[in-house]
């Protein structure tokens, strides 16, 4: 096996799985299931998934970053990353699941997919919605995991804790495994997987200091872990046995209805559960960087610095006489007077307060939310989109009112609409706007009127932003009403 030339981070051999198929429900209302928190730039202005790709793609060996996901999120993921300058030159490639089957299939399918590539293939499977650093130390662990890999291990990465967090799995670690080491970094076999310990056990094993945070990130080989999965049980065998059939065919296949009815017959089990908590072949890398798996509303923490009663106050929010209280209000001015330990999320159309103690029980809204028919559940007033972004001001029988921003050098797809016609009013910027076969310059305190069934298109041509105020008319305004006629980003159906 050759190794990298001086000065190339490449690790031989190294494919990246980014898992992005989670709808992110104890993130609510800051996420939501078609604006998952992979998608959310609330942690320094990139988006969770373009930290995912930008953190390993240096480090792979063939150059090629997967992100595995659904059906319904893939659309937006590919133009996400497509849009942004950050990405070109990366080969991206993105493997759809048939349904949702929790991480056990999802890695199964995108492991027999690598192997079919090349029985070489060391698979590193990363969570997509992850804060860590991206530094020496995360390079170091990545190579000590892939050299770990190569001696046929199932290799985890575990995290220092510096807290007894209760909301996180552990692992407990074992022996060295000795004659494995990359840039200092010495592997461990794992001895046992501890799924969100109470209080009381999670300060033991701080104390104890031989539990690690588990992280979710695994490295192994692609072939090696179908091997492992296989021989765990008679679920590991039906599992590798559907993702080997469904890998044999061209991704754009998965998604037919033969390959969904295999893959929903199989069980929903995560890759902990199916194999790395019965395999002997099982090593863990510690590692101290600092990270966090962004699994709850408390993450958002780390935006501000408490003050003297203990209250993290993010953006428009002012408080009188709490404590312990996590405040985040980027928009809207929201007051807080005497609360004990509570958490207050407000967004454009969804106000969350919760006991700070229930953080991980926010999913449990989410499920309340569905069964009552709340599209707050689904949605949000403000979605990203490739060009720029759209926020719903109001919406009433017979219209609605949005505003528009697109990037400079952007445009949003040629289309049309059936059922509603639109009103554009530009407060910022100029636009170039195509309707019908005119192309016409409207500037700021300009408008122009888009009847219905029309073929247009909105365009910023110029270096600064482009706002406008769109107002809807028609018997129906939702996003599906919409024809795409020709896409930068080559979407089809669903919103602009």
């Amino acid at each position: 096996m050759a190794e990298a030339a001086a000065g190339d981070r490449r690790v031989p051999d190294l494919d990246a799985v980014i898992l992005a198929g989670g709808s992110g429900a104890r993130f609510w209302p800051l996420s939501r299931e078609l604006t998952p928190k992979q998608l959310l730039s609330v942690f320094g202005g990139e988006t969770l998934i373009l930290k995912a790709v930008r953190r390993i793609a240096p480090l792979t060996g063939s150059g090629h970053v997967f992100v595995a996901t659904g059906e319904r999120l893939v659309d937006d993921l590919r133009a996400h990353l497509a849009s942004r300058p950050e990405t070109a030159g990366l080969d991206i490639g993105y493997l759809v699941e048939p349904v949702a089957r929790n991480t056990a299939p999802a890695a199964a399918l995108a492991a027999a997919f690598l192997a079919a590539r090349d029985p070489r293939a060391i698979m590193a499977m990363l969570p997509s919605d992850h804060l860590l650093d991206d530094g020496p130390e995360w390079e170091a662990t990545i190579r000590a995991a892939a050299a770990l890999a190569r001696d046929g291990y199932l290799v985890t990465v575990g995290l220092r804790p510096t807290s007894p967090e209760t909301g996180y799995g552990y692992i407990r670690t074992g022996e060295p495994i000795a004659g494995q080491a990359a840039g200092g970094v010495i592997g461990c076999r794992a001895a046992a997987f501890v799924e969100k310990p109470d209080r009381a056990s999670a300060e033991r094993f701080l104390a104890a200091g031989d539990h690690l945070w588990n992280s979710g990130i695994l490295v192994a080989g692609a072939a090696r872990f179908l091997e492992e999965l296989e021989s765990a049980g008679e679920d590991g065998r039906r599992i590798v046995s559907v993702a080997r059939e469904i890998a044999a065919e061209p991704p754009e296949m998965w998604r037919e209805s033969a390959a969904r009815e295999r893959f929903a017959s199989l069980p929903s089990v995560s890759v902990d559960v199916a194999v790395l908590e019965v395999s002997d072949r099982v090593a863990v890398v510690p590692s101290s960087m600092d990270w966090s798996d962004v699994g709850s509303l408390l993450a958002v923490e780390r935006l501000g610095t408490p003050d003297a009663g203990g209250n993290t106050l993010v953006g428009r929010a002012v408080d009188v006489d709490s404590s312990g209280c996590l405040v985040y209000s980027p928009d809207r001015l929201v007051a807080t007077l005497g609360l004990r330990d509570a958490i207050v999320v407000d967004t454009l159309d969804a106000t969350l307060v919760a006991d700070r103690s229930r953080a991980q029980d926010v999913r449990l809204v989410v499920e309340a939310l569905k069964a009552a028919g709340h599209a707050e559940a689904v949605s949000s007033r403000t979605a990203a989109r490739p060009w720029g972004e759209w926020t719903l001001l109001m919406k009433l029988d017979g219209f609605q009112v949005k505003s528009i921003s697109v990037d400079p050098g952007r445009r949003l797809s040629l289309q049309s609409h059936a059922r509603r016609s639109e009103h554009w009013v530009v407060v910022e910027g100029e636009a170039l706007v195509r309707r019908g076969t005119e192309d016409l310059t409207v500037r700021a305190n300009e408008s122009v009127h888009i009847p219905v069934g029309t073929l247009h298109r909105l365009e910023n041509p110029g270096p600064g932003p482009l706002r406008v105020i769109e107002v809807a008319v028609g018997d129906y305004l939702e996003e599906d009403d919409i024809v795409r006629h020709e896409d930068d980003w080559g979407r089809e159906g669903g919103d602009r």
